[in-house]
């Protein structure tokens, strides 16, 4: 019977807990950080057990890869956090200003808010939860009138307003352009 150190027993009982807590049916969310700590410590325990460092270089160079890895998908999960969220009262106001907007130019209802629908999932904001309707633009325009009818909030009725007062200020020329262009309906790039 071979025997061994008692090193390797508990790095091996240390895998085999990992592998029995996160077999197939487990979160992989959870695997890749815990794969990750449990590379580390089994780099630090063969290195401190004298093996030679070029040796442990493969698997010091997997374990900086695996650290990258969920990097990436912290700062995915960052990116995504907008898509998973309903959009706001207030960009919602933005965005039926701009709907208005878009009509004064010659638009009708279902362009303009098309439109503006389109433009807000490209930089990831999902249409509104609720309205009867599987599109996300006549979600939009639901919103659009029951802002009409002062069924929203009263802070988003005052951003709607405030929106329109700044659109104003732009020379009538321009107004479509700039607003689309330059995103003014985004709060995040609202000046100071």
């Amino acid at each position: 019977m071979q025997t061994s150190s008692p090193t390797i027993d508990r790095i091996g009982a240390a895998l085999r807990a990992l592998r029995r807590a996160y077999g197939p049916e487990s979160d992989s969310k959870d695997s890749l950080p815990l794969g990750a700590m449990c590379l580390g410590a089994v780099v630090a325990q063969l290195a401190e057990e004298g093996m030679p460092q070029e040796d442990l270089e493969p698997l010091v160079e997997l374990e900086a890869q695996l650290q990258q890895l969920m990097a990436q998908a912290q700062g995915q999960g960052v990116a995504n956090r907008r898509r998973q969220l309903p959009p706001s009262e207030l960009l919602l106001a933005r965005g039926a200003a701009v709907i208005d907007l878009l009509i004064k130019g010659g638009a009708d209802e279902s362009e303009a808010a098309q439109m503006v629908m389109r433009r807000l999932m490209a930089v990831g904001v999902p249409p509104p939860k609720q309205g009867g309707d599987a599109r996300g633009w006549k979600r939009l325009l639901e919103w659009r009138t029951a802002l009409g009818h002062r069924l929203v909030s009263n802070e988003a009725q005052r951003e709607y307003q405030e929106f329109n007062r700044e659109i104003e200020t732009i020379p009538a020329e321009q107004r479509v352009a700039r607003v689309l262009d330059e995103r003014l309906w985004d709060r995040r790039r609202k000046q100071p």
